[in-house]
């Protein structure tokens, strides 16, 4: 009897061992309203869920998931998000593949792990993020996608085969179903300019919602560096003055 007890206690071992490997990832913090829709139904994700290969990560607009993958990579996938695991670096069954997600709209943060850099992909309505080893912030919706570098270099596609490779820090690329370009670098841009590059890096700007291990040093000088007063020629001393912060009143 005891025998047969050990038995069932292995073949239930067993059963269990593949949906394990099958996990790609496990969320390490969980903020409010997120869920996994699966082949199998919807889940609401908490902390410590796996992630599995086909699974469709979606937050609301309060919602966070911090991932933390097995070769060590990390996502972040912020409000009012959704995204697809399409496929991983190692399968269940044992075989290779790529660590590809299809970012279908949101806001999100991507470190790469310790896989070969060309085995990272990236996909979004309108067109492809190639990773060449790096991290960096991005969003997407159906007509554009947008990029923020830390480190490393990404190439950036459209589904038209534009691209531009973005290689410096804190710069920023985007891309829609047109061209793909880069706007420029956070740190060289005027107060306006980052003002309205805030709302589409709201990690680059704000890191206080994250993890430490999802935290990035280079992400908080992009957009608070100190920009440098631009620098004008007077006409009444015919010298390079900086702008004066005061109008002809006297105020502010």
């Amino acid at each position: 009897m005891r025998a047969l007890v050990l038995l069932f206690t292995f073949l239930a071992g067993f059963a269990a061992g593949p949906a394990f490997a099958d996990a790609t990832g496990k969320a390490l913090d969980v903020d409010r309203d997120a869920r996994a829709e699966t082949k199998a139904g919807i889940k609401e994700l908490t902390v410590g869920a796996d992630i599995f290969i086909g699974d469709r990560v979606v937050t609301d607009a309060r919602g966070l998931v911090q991932i933390r993958f097995s070769d060590a990579s990390k996502l972040v996938v912020g409000p009012n998000s959704s995204l697809l695991i399409e496929d991983y670096l190692l399968r269940a069954d044992g075989s290779g593949g790529k660590f590809a997600i299809n970012a279908l709209s949101g806001t999100f943060r991507f470190v790469t792990g310790g896989a070969p850099k060309d085995r990272y992909l990236i996909e979004t309505p309108t067109g492809t993020i190639g990773v060449r080893g790096t991290s960096f912030d991005f969003n997407s919706d159906s007509r554009h996608m947008s990029l923020i570098l830390y480190h490393g270099a990404v190439v950036l596609c459209n589904k038209a085969g534009s691209c531009v490779t973005v290689d410096d820090i804190c710069e920023i690329g985007m891309a829609d179903l047109t061209e793909a370009e880069i706007l420029g670098i956070a740190t060289e841009m005027t107060n306006a300019e980052r003002n309205q590059m805030r709302g589409m890096f709201p990690y680059a700007d704000n890191q206080a919602p994250l993890l430490g291990q999802f935290r990035i040093t280079q992400a908080r000088e992009c957009f608070n560096r100190s920009v440098v007063p631009t620098v004008q020629e007077d006409p009444a001393t015919n010298s390079n003055q900086p702008d004066d912060p005061y109008d002809d009143k006297g105020r502010g």
